[in-house]
C-alpha cells in the first residue's frame, strides 16, 4: 500500500510545481506597456485600499490644516483687534491734542488782544458745590500769580485769586456765593454788583428800577471793583422781575462754562485798566 500512497503524493508534489510553474511564467508574461500580469493583478487588488488609505491620510492633513489655518486666523483677529485699538487710542489722543492746540491758539489771541501782562495756567481741579466753588490752578508764586488777581478765560471773567503757593493757586469762581465782581449793562450802561447764587448762575444787584435791561442783555466787568478790568464777559440776562425796593431782582447765565474750564490767564497787568470786550459773536464760544 506504500508504493501506490507515495506515487500520489509524488505526482500531488509534481502538479503543484507545474501550476506554480505555469503561475510564474504567466506572471512574468508582459503586455505592451511592459506590465506583468502578476503586477497587474496585484494593482488591480490593491487599488481600493491605495485609494482608501490616500483618502484618509488627505482628509487627515485637510483637518489638520484647517485646524492651523483657524488658529492662524484667531491669532491675526487678535493682532488686528490690538491694532485698531492702539489706533483708536492715538486717534482720540491726536483729537484731544487738536483741541488742546485749539484751546491755547484762541488763549493765545486773546492774550495778545486783551491780556498782554497775564499767565496762562491749566486747571487742575474744580470742587463745585452749592456752598462752594473754586478751581486750582497748576501755576503759583514762581509764576508770578499772587491773591486777588482776576482770572479769565475764553469768554469772559472766571474769579479771582484768593490763595497762591509756588507751585499752585486756588481760585474762587464768580458763581461761588461768596464771590463779587462789579458789572455794567453792555447795551444800556445799567451799574450793578454781581454776586454767585452757588447753583452755577450769576445775579445782579443795585440795578435801579429805572434801568433799561432786558432779557438778553450781556453783562461786563466794569472795573470799579478794583479787580477786574473793564469789558471782560460776565454772563447773559435770562430773568428781570421787579422786587419790593428800588433795585430789579435780574438773573444771569454765566459766559464761562465753569464745568469745562481747562485753560485761563491769570491777569499781571495793574487792577482797573481799559481792555475791550471780546467780540459780541465769539463771547461764548
Amino acid at each position: 500500500m506504500r508504493g501506490p500512497a507515495r506515487t500520489r503524493t509524488n505526482l500531488l508534489l509534481l502538479a503543484a510545481l507545474l501550476f506554480g510553474q505555469l503561475l510564474l511564467m504567466s506572471g512574468s508574461a508582459r503586455d505592451d506597456a511592459g506590465t506583468s500580469a502578476l503586477e497587474n493583478g496585484l494593482a488591480r487588488v490593491s487599488r481600493p485600499v491605495s485609494g482608501a488609505t490616500r483618502a484618509l491620510f488627505g482628509g487627515m492633513a485637510g483637518f489638520l490644516g484647517f485646524w492651523r489655518d483657524l488658529g492662524t486666523a484667531r491669532k491675526e483677529n487678535v493682532r488686528l483687534k490690538s491694532e485698531l485699538g492702539r489706533v483708536r487710542a492715538d486717534l482720540e489722543r491726536f483729537r484731544e491734542q487738536s483741541l488742546e492746540n485749539q484751546r491755547l491758539r484762541r488763549l493765545l489771541g486773546m492774550r495778545e488782544d486783551l491780556a498782554p501782562r497775564s499767565v496762562a495756567a491749566s486747571v487742575v481741579t474744580t470742587h463745585l458745590t452749592a456752598q462752594t466753588r473754586m478751581c486750582v490752578l497748576d501755576g503759583g508764586t514762581e509764576s508770578g500769580i499772587r491773591p486777588d488777581q482776576a482770572v479769565v478765560g475764553w469768554g469772559g471773567a472766571v474769579g479771582r485769586v484768593v490763595a497762591a503757593d509756588r507751585g499752585f493757586a486756588k481760585v474762587r469762581l464768580l458763581t461761588d456765593p461768596n464771590s463779587g465782581v462789579a458789572g455794567i449793562v453792555q447795551r444800556s450802561r445799567a451799574a450793578g454788583m454781581v454776586l454767585g447764587r452757588g447753583d452755577g448762575s450769576l445775579e445782579m444787584l443795585y440795578v435801579p428800577k429805572y434801568a433799561e435791561v432786558v432779557i438778553g442783555d450781556r453783562v461786563v466787568t466794569s472795573g470799579l471793583d478794583g479787580v477786574f478790568p473793564r469789558g471782560f464777559g460776565v454772563g447773559r440776562v435770562t430773568l428781570v422781575s421787579d422786587v419790593a425796593g428800588a433795585t430789579k431782582a435780574i438773573r444771569l447765565e454765566p459766559e464761562v462754562d465753569f464745568r469745562s474750564l481747562e485753560e485761563v490767564l491769570v491777569l499781571l497787568q495793574p487792577t482797573g485798566g481799559a481792555v475791550l470786550a471780546p467780540p459780541e459773536g465769539e463771547a461764548g464760544r
